[in-house]
């Protein structure tokens, strides 16, 4: 584990209640894995289920993680990324409150500073939600 929930928002700029990232697992230039525990009191969670935008997020976030980490084991002052476009949104399932979810964010192309990135959710190895990103860095 490369970070935890404790320190990961010294590589992101959420700030709670809006942090959708408790561990940082992996971080390689093409591919980031995260952690996150999903919380009763958690902004996005509806009738005790997590919706969409979370999960989405979650992505945007494991994203933010793996780029603001390489940075600092760089020296390099972390950047800020922005979500351009979402493409190719299929939801699957939504994780109830108490859940362990596993996201990985894989660089499928990268011109300049916009990264086109495959993003999956999932918990127990079932597949959450998939998305594409376009994520903007500054």
């Amino acid at each position: 584990m490369l970070l935890t929930e404790e320190n990961i928002e010294s590589v992101i700029p959420q700030r709670n209640p809006f942090v959708m990232v408790s561990d940082l697992i992996e971080a390689t230039p093409l591919k980031f894995e995260s952690e996150f525990f999903v919380r009763a009191e958690n902004i996005f969670v509806k009738n005790g289920i997590l919706q969409e935008a979370a999960l989405i997020e979650n992505i945007a976030q494991t994203c933010a993680a793996g780029f603001g980490f390489l940075n600092k084991q760089a020296g390099i002052k972390p950047s800020v990324g922005f979500i351009g476009a979402i493409t190719k949104l299929k939801v699957h399932h939504l994780p109830p409150v108490n859940s362990q979810i596993k996201t990985t964010a894989i660089v499928a192309h990268q011109l300049e500073n916009v990264y086109l990135i495959k993003g999956q959710n999932f918990l127990d190895g079932k597949i959450l939600l998939e998305c594409e990103l376009k994520i903007v860095v500054t």
